[in-house]
């Protein structure tokens, strides 16, 4: 009997067609970007490549397996599928690149004040005073919150522009280019002593506002503070405030706690804040690569062997 398969991701045409010239003998594929369907076919479906809301897994009585095209996958880690059988895999380990360039973007934005050139540009102006205020990277510090596949590609490059890496995780071991690894109980020691501090962690019970009005104010240095993993990390609140009281020297931000970002909120309009729209992770034909690894996955669910990219539903990534 063929498996019955659910896509609500919007992965194109295209490879909606690959997946079914690759599965499609040994599964039914029903896909639904727009989730026009998914109230009368949940109750039948087995495996579902995509997201959902809660109120659809109370009536999906014979799934077994949800792939989705993300590295984080808190947005799906309801209750009723934490204290399920169900396997949760991931898309994790195709973002660190991208994420990695896109983070280094914004920390030179913010250090060589391209901003400003280019608006120095926009008006014609032949302005050199800028350059008192470029910032060296070589022989400062930057702080990561998180070692995964991301945060280890930021030490590396940390480590080319010659910058002393302090690295967070849960567990203290030696990582590739990091100079001291920290656990969370250590945390104020990355953060008292760091000149950059980059977030780029996953959205569970232990890391929800990891970073708050304590956590800003250990930052002696004074440093850029960068989120690019997950908003609610951090205590938006206490970032505007240790913004406005100069307890940060700036920030990069392409997280939020509520997203799109209101359009009253305050970072909209502070000069020392750069805003990207949620996108750190993203390039063209994204779903290429999360497409691969479902139907890599599927292949492996099918002969029973281990899968790739599988979550610990506890942990929450």
């Amino acid at each position: 009997m063929k498996k019955k398969v659910l896509i609500t991701h919007r992965i194109g045409l295209s490879r909606f067609e690959k997946v079914v010239s690759q599965i499609g003998d040994k599964a039914e594929i029903i896909f639904d970007p727009e989730k026009s369907k998914i109230d009368d076919v949940i109750g039948d479906v087995e495996i579902i490549f995509g997201d959902f809301e809660r109120k659809h897994i109370l009536n999906a009585k014979n799934l077994r397996w949800i792939h989705l095209g993300y590295a984080g996958v808190d947005m799906i880690l309801y209750p009723e599928i934490v204290n399920s059988d169900i396997i949760v895999t991931s898309s994790k380990g195709i973002h660190q690149f991208h994420m990695t360039e896109f983070l280094f973007g914004m920390i030179l934005t913010l250090t060589r004040k391209f901003d400003k050139i280019y608006d120095n540009q926009k008006h014609k102006r032949w302005d050199k005073q800028v350059a008192k205020e470029f910032e060296l990277l070589n022989g400062k510090t930057i702080g990561i919150l998180g070692l995964g596949n991301i945060g280890r590609q930021i030490a590396r490059v940390s480590k080319a522009f010659g910058m002393y890496v302090i690295g967070m995780k849960r567990t203290k071991t030696n990582v590739d280019f990091v100079d001291e690894v920290v656990t969370k109980e250590e945390l104020h020691r990355l953060l008292e002593n760091s000149d950059f501090v980059v977030a780029v962690l996953p959205l569970t019970d232990e890391t929800y506002h990891l970073i708050g009005e304590k956590e800003f104010d250990l930052m002696k240095r004074k440093p850029y503070f960068f989120n690019i993993g997950r908003g609610a990390v951090v205590d938006e609140k206490a970032l505007i405030n240790a913004l406005r009281d100069g307890k940060i020297r700036g920030a990069g931000l392409d997280v939020f706690e509520e997203e799109p970002l209101p359009q009253d909120s305050p970072l909209w309009t502070m000069e020392n804040v750069l805003i990207t729209p949620h996108i750190a992770g993203l390039f063209p034909n994204y779903w290429e690569e999360p497409t691969n690894i479902f139907i890599e996955n599927f292949k492996r669910y099918i002969d029973g062997k281990q899968m790739i990219n599988v979550v610990d539903k506890i942990a929450g990534y």
